[in-house]
């Protein structure tokens, strides 16, 4: 019985340590994603995506691959599950304008950690998690952001944090 209770801790073992791939009701983390897999050679998603890609006729597009942009990150050792969800992330990313950046990363830093850390959707309306307060009230009185900013910037923080949160059942 020992001899078979410490061949299955090796397999026990291995199968806690190894990444799961996230079922398909739970969708991942995709900025911690790009984070560990991807930024190391292309630096933030946002500035990546803005830098070297772009959408044509409602696809996204690279300077290399323009083609298919999907099956190239599924060769670029995106896993399965990533792709569409990457894509889709970096297509938003390519159209947004980088109002967050200009205006709150000097404080907040980055929008995803800012997003995981002090954001909560209710309702279908984003608010702050320690107010309450919906934060396109908030933003009206916060850091000088122009009027016109503040519409766009809730629509990306909505955004990412959609990005950042795993949906659940």
């Amino acid at each position: 019985m020992l001899l078979r209770a410490t061949a299955i801790v090796p397999v026990l073992l291995c199968g806690l340590l190894a990444a799961p791939a996230p079922c398909a009701a739970e969708a991942p983390d995709l900025h911690a994603y790009w984070d560990q897999r991807c930024q190391p050679c292309h630096g933030h998603a946002g500035d990546f995506a803005r830098r070297t890609l772009h959408v044509v006729d409602g696809r996204l597009v690279g300077r290399h691959h323009t083609d298919d942009i999907e099956s190239f990150l599924r060769q670029h050792y995106l896993a399965d599950v990533y792709v569409a969800p990457v894509t889709a992330m970096l297509m938003a990313q390519v159209a947004t304008p980088p109002v967050f950046e200009a205006h709150c990363r000097g404080c907040h830093g980055n929008a995803a950690a800012f997003a995981r850390e002090s954001l909560a959707l209710r309702d279908g309306v984003l608010v702050g998690r320690a107010g309450g307060r919906p934060v396109s009230e908030f933003l009206r009185r916060h850091g000088g952001l122009p009027p016109e900013n503040v519409a766009p910037l809730v629509a990306t923080l909505t955004r990412v944090l959609g990005e950042v949160t795993p949906a659940r059942p």
